[in-house]
């Protein structure tokens, strides 16, 4: 299977901020020749507009964000239905909800790997920023606004159960209170490693259990051995999981992050798994990177742990 890419350039502060480039940035940076992406299939969202709070859901630009949603899950569904693996190319991490579900009307039961500095486990209610970004991975647990915690119907939610989600490389307790409200309500059957755990660790040691707890296909208690269910994963990745020292062009920079090394050595064996399904980057902040040289290391990156 090749690699098909998928533009998503969400800014969900609906403001037009540098994320909004970033599909763009990575193209010009080349990364359709360093994965070997069999088609680009260009931007297949619409941008985040009118930067006003939505009353009823917390979330700005929310008819934006969902009308965004539904486009990109479409998308996603196309690739994976012919055969091909699709790589979305953000925008903001806004984009989490409309990739798994387009897994999930393609018929898969998703895993995720979470590559990522924050939780994003706050609602309409709890983000101070009203950004969906602040929700991706509390609307994907099955918390949020309706229409988009069930944009898998007629599938019921969540669009991943929980248990299935391995996230890595948040920053440790204590170091931000937001950062702490905000991991104080993810689920507690989620898998999750700070960075400075996993540099102790080893990154590749924990890149290879986060693979293996994801490598099994999702068990029911109703399922027969003989079901047919397949194991599947979708690795997603916000750069902002890098220290702020090596990686300044994310929207909330943050110290005591992954260096380069230390992601790349975390993320190979996601990216080297029979389970992985689809990917999807986030948070490049282009407008921070004018010569473009944090493209390029993001593009460099990509290109050898995903054209293996």
């Amino acid at each position: 299977m090749s690699w098909t890419l998928l533009g998503a350039p969400l800014d969900s502060a609906g403001a037009g901020e540098g994320e909004e480039r970033a599909p763009a940035a990575l193209r010009a940076a080349g990364i359709a020749e360093a994965v070997g992406a069999g088609a680009d299939l260009g931007d297949v969202t619409e941008l985040l507009r009118p930067a006003e709070r939505d009353p009823r859901t917390g979330v700005i630009a929310y008819a934006a964000v969902l009308d965004a949603s539904v486009a990109l899950r479409d998308a996603v569904a196309r690739v994976l239905r012919g055969g091909e693996r699709p790589l979305v190319l953000g925008g903001d991490c806004s984009l989490l909800p409309g990739a798994l579900a387009g897994c999930r009307i393609a018929g898969l039961e998703p895993g995720l790997w979470m590559v990522d500095g924050h939780p994003d486990a706050m609602d309409g209610a709890s983000s101070p920023t009203g950004e969906a970004a602040d929700m991706d991975f509390a609307i994907v647990c099955g918390r949020g606004p309706t229409a988009l915690v069930e944009l898998a119907a007629p599938t019921p939610p969540p669009l991943l159960a929980p248990a299935r989600a391995v996230v890595l490389g948040l920053r440790p307790r204590g170091m931000d209170p937001g950062n702490d409200d905000d991991l104080a309500l993810m689920d507690e059957t989620v898998w999750w490693r700070d960075a400075p755990s996993i540099a102790a660790a080893g990154p590749r040691a924990v890149g290879e259990e986060a693979a293996r707890r994801l490598e099994a296909p999702p068990v029911h208690e109703d399922a027969r051995a003989d079901d047919g269910a397949v194991a599947a994963a979708w690795l997603h990745l916000d750069l902002d999981v890098l220290d702020a020292a090596v990686m300044p062009a994310v929207s909330y920079p943050q110290p005591q992050g992954l260096t380069w090394e230390q992601l790349e050595q975390l993320v190979t064996p996601l990216a080297a798994s029979p389970a992985l399904v689809g990917m999807s980057v986030s948070d490049l902040q282009a407008d921070a990177d004018p010569d473009g040289a944090l493209a390029r290391r993001t593009v460099e990156l990509l290109g050898r742990v995903l054209a293996r």
